[in-house]
């Protein structure tokens, strides 16, 4: 049953469509500096949940409610002030359109829209609702919510007018309670336990619920990610509204409050900074000032912090926006001389510490280290540290550490713990470093690139030592395999080789070619010898594609550039486009030989881009062996080479439909070869793995074709058995037959396999029937059946293979046993002149030629 209910100018809705969104972090609560009965803000953000001395009792459902009981749900001295705006807002609200002062009076154009939104809320009509809230702010109002103690808080930063006459409620929104100020909106709810609120914003405002909103991932959502700049530290919002000062219920704290009129996520974790803190938020900043000297001021980009209008003197604590960040890599915000001394320092104290402390100043050194770009060294120091106190694997920020440190040392096996899974309340914040890990693998490059454009400005904070490591390869891979959306987080790169590759890969993917092409182009000349490997590479593929070059010739490219590729650590990669050119022209075993070198050595190409190349050459191999089988001019060392090549790589398929496809060819192969016991084992690895009712009936007929030169009847008649469908087509319906018909022969039953072949005109099924007669004794027929056998497979003129030469002597073996003149006289005017081999020449000219009194009778006029 659906319900709604007019809150103050609130509609709470039981089931509306909500875009899903990030709560914000944890129940934390404002420092309170003089009041010890106010709760201190943890450094973890640990939920505290005492009542703030003011805080209302939960009103009774059966009573209404007055304003003045809404408004002892915040002290009277909670005001707010308008402390800024940003520029381009601030040019739209000239003329008192929108007042900014914080004074209390009103513009008559703010009065006007106030009097409609009260009037349209007005006349809701109130119902009870326990499930999410619609708060109907406009789109040109932005919000800020957060926790302060055992309260969550919505702060709108332009007062509009309510009506509370007619509120109800009840579960978590009975607490419920609006105060419009002059120059703001003051929403709070008081939460019992520790269950998180959930905002989110839609078409008709922003909707607050206990649960997550239903439709997308909610750990997808978008969160602000603040950055260094030259005047302080910038909170980066789309489109932000005010910043505003109010004081703190909870601990009357003066607080810093920066709104955004889109939905951009929060903080996730809290920061302490030098006189300040920056507090976990479901939407906007939230800065609890401790000196007054800090400030924040609303720009075009977001909200900006600074102290006394000055840069911040941060230690780095306050920067990153996620304990992942500052807890588990131990990233700081200083130049690179003040990191290299931070590790100096860090080592000492590791070298001096007690057997208590050990690990820890062990595991601060490997921070520091990782810090300062020596990757190799924080694994070193880690994994010594875990050598001598192996439990402490078990903590996830260790684990973590230890992951991101292999990933950037180049053992992506070594970083799969970055790939999760995590719980739920750090998904969020891990996520691009999964994206990292994702596309070192590769495999997912398509989530890896959504996953890094989500956070490319978080990555862009990092110190200068990792920022240089991690940036590049998060902006390759976006360009590479990124959505026209998560190529946009490239539109302001840093300077560098680097950077403009990864914008040419973006060039590329969304249609400006030629513009790719010319970076390309020029980034092949690059000194950087990765970054211009990269570009020939890619200069190279698409003068292919474009038939500026033959694959020959791309190959041939792709093989100067190999000494180069090595240097960089890309040689695998440069293989499998060599093997790419080579597929192109259907050299198979070229394409393989090159797909087994990129699998092999120091960089080793990742299974899941060789897969798809090593599929494709297999089953080109496949394709062809089964073509060759039985054809003129066919070689059998060709024939047992490519088997060789299939035995050889077979492990290396993962399983599925495309592997069983190669293994019947495999099987097919090895049946020609006469290897029946390994093509047995080849057909039954390929069934389970088949969908297709066809493919599996012929799979089923190779194993019993197998099982039949194994004389092993009773298992190829299983093999059809257990293959059978309704199904099938004609043509495979036909082949079974005869496979049919040869286990009734190989279990003597003749007149079963007759039956059964009875009206196939099929050259194997002319075959069964002529050997069945011949077995008889029946030479005649038997005759007649070889002769309808070679009108098929004997040509008029050219060579003779070796099988046409033997069906030709069965034919006429069998017609002299049939005493049948013209029947010889006809296969040996088929054969003619042309040369048979040894034994088989002189047995078929003497079973052919013509005696004279042979020659009299058929020259002697008929009595007819």
């Amino acid at each position: 049953m659906r319900r709604c209910v007019a809150l103050s100018g609130l509609v709470l809705l039981s089931c509306c469509a909500i875009t899903p969104v990030m709560a914000a972090g944890r129940h934390v609560s404002a420092r309170h500096h003089g009041k010890p009965n106010t709760p201190r803000p943890s450094d973890r953000g640990t939920p505290s949940f005492a009542p703030a001395p003011d805080a209302p009792p939960a009103p009774s459902q059966d009573d209404g409610l007055s304003d003045a009981a809404l408004l002892k749900g915040l002290p009277p001295a909670w005001t707010a002030t308008i402390l800024d705006t940003p520029p381009a807002a601030a040019e739209m609200q000239a003329g008192g359109k929108v007042a900014g002062t914080g004074s209390g009076k009103e513009a008559p154009q703010r009065a006007s829209a106030r009097t409609s939104l009260s009037e349209a809320q007005g006349a809701r009509q109130a119902a009870p609702s326990a499930d999410r809230i619609l708060i109907p702010v406009p789109p040109h109002m932005g919000i800020a919510a957060f926790h302060s103690g055992d309260r969550f808080i919505i702060v709108v930063d332009n007062a509009e007018p309510m009506d509370t006459s007619a509120i109800r409620g009840d579960g978590i929104f009975s607490t419920l309670t609006v105060r419009t100020l002059p120059d703001a909106t003051l929403i709070q709810v008081r939460l019992p336990d520790t269950r998180r609120l959930y905002l989110s914003q839609q078409a008709e405002g922003w909707v607050l619920g206990d649960k997550p909103p239903p439709g997308d991932d909610y750990a997808d959502r978008r969160v602000i990610n603040p950055r260094p700049v030259e005047d302080g530290i910038l909170y980066p919002m789309r489109r932000p509204g005010r910043v505003l000062s109010i004081s703190d219920p909870a601990s009357r704290d003066r607080l810093l409050v920066g709104t955004s009129t889109m939905d951009d996520g929060g903080i996730l974790s809290l920061r302490e900074g030098d006189g300040y803190d920056v507090w976990p938020t479901a939407e906007g900043v939230v800065v609890a000032a401790r000196s007054p000297d800090i400030g924040m001021r609303a720009e075009p980009e977001g909200a900006l912090l600074s102290g006394d209008g000055k840069p911040i003197p941060d230690r780095g604590a306050a920067v990153y926006a996620s304990d992942v960040d500052l807890k588990w890599l131990g990233l700081l915000d200083l130049p690179v001389s003040g990191l290299a001394k931070r590790y100096h320092d860090a080592l000492l104290a590791a070298a001096d510490s007690d057997p208590a402390h050990r690990f820890a100043r062990r595991l601060d050194a490997a921070k520091a280290a990782f810090s300062l770009g020596s990757f190799v060294e924080a694994r070193g120091i880690l994994t010594v540290a875990l050598q001598d106190d192996p439990e402490e694997s078990a903590l996830p920020g260790v684990g973590f550490l230890l992951a991101a440190s292999e990933l950037l040392c180049g053992n992506t096996q070594g970083a799969a713990g970055l790939g999760g899974p995590w719980p739920d309340g750090q998904q969020r914040a891990t996520q691009v470093w999964r994206g990292l890990y994702l596309a070192a693998s590769g495999g997912h490059d398509a989530e890896a690139a959504h996953l890094l454009a989500k956070d490319f400005a978080r990555l862009r904070a990092y110190p200068g030592p990792v920022r240089d490591m991690v940036l590049p390869m998060a902006a390759e891979e976006i360009g590479r395999y990124g959505s026209q959306d998560d190529v946009v987080a490239l539109d302001d790169l840093p300077p560098g080789p680097a950077y403009r590759l990864g914008a040419a890969f973006g060039q590329l993917r969304f249609g400006q070619r030629d513009r790719a092409y010319a970076a390309f182009r020029t980034l092949a000349d690059d000194r950087d010898p990765v970054v211009a490997e990269k570009a020939s590479e890619q200069r190279i593929s698409l003068d292919l594609a474009d038939g500026r070059i033959t694959p020959d010739g791309a190959v041939a490219a792709f093989g100067s550039l190999l000494p180069d590729a090595r240097l960089a650590g890309r040689d695998a990669a440069l293989r499998l486009l060599q093997a790419d050119a080579d597929l192109r022209m259907h050299r198979w075993n070229e394409a393989l030989t090159a797909i087994d070198a990129a699998r092999a050595g120091p960089h080793a190409a990742s299974e899941s881009a060789a897969a798809p190349l090593l599929f494709q050459a297999l089953a080109g191999i496949a394709d062809t062996g089964t073509q060759d089988i039985g054809t003129q001019g066919a070689s059998p060392d060709s024939l047992l080479h490519d088997a060789a090549m299939l035995k050889a790589h077979r492990s290396d398929l993962p399983p599925g439909v495309r592997k069983g496809e190669i293994l019947v060819a495999y099987g097919k192969m090895l049946l020609a070869l006469g290897l029946s016991d390994d093509a047995a084992q080849a057909f039954s690895d390929a069934i389970p793995m088949l969908e297709s009712p066809d493919v599996r009936a012929l799979a089923g007929a190779g194993l019993a074709n197998a099982d039949i030169d194994r004389k092993r009847p009773q298992d190829a008649m299983d093999a059809l058995t257990a293959t059978d469908d309704q199904g099938l087509s004609d043509d495979v319906k036909a082949t079974r037959r005869r496979i049919a018909a040869r286990i009734a022969l190989a279990t003597g039953d003749r007149a079963k396999a007759l039956s059964v072949l009875r009206g196939d005109r099929d050259a194997a099924s002319l075959d069964i029937v002529a050997r069945i007669h011949e077995g008889k004794g029946e030479w005649a027929a038997a005759a007649g059946d070889v002769r309808k056998l070679a009108e098929a497979t004997i040509p008029q003129a050219g060579p003779l293979t070796p099988d046409q030469q033997i069906l030709a002597l069965r034919l006429a073996s069998d017609a002299s046993r049939a005493a049948d003149r013209p029947m010889l006289d006809w296969i040996a005017n088929r054969i003619g002149d042309r040369p048979m081999e040894g034994d088989d020449a002189r047995m078929f000219r003497l079973l052919t030629r013509r005696t004279d009194s042979a020659l009299a009778d058929a020259q002697m006029p008929s009595a007819l």
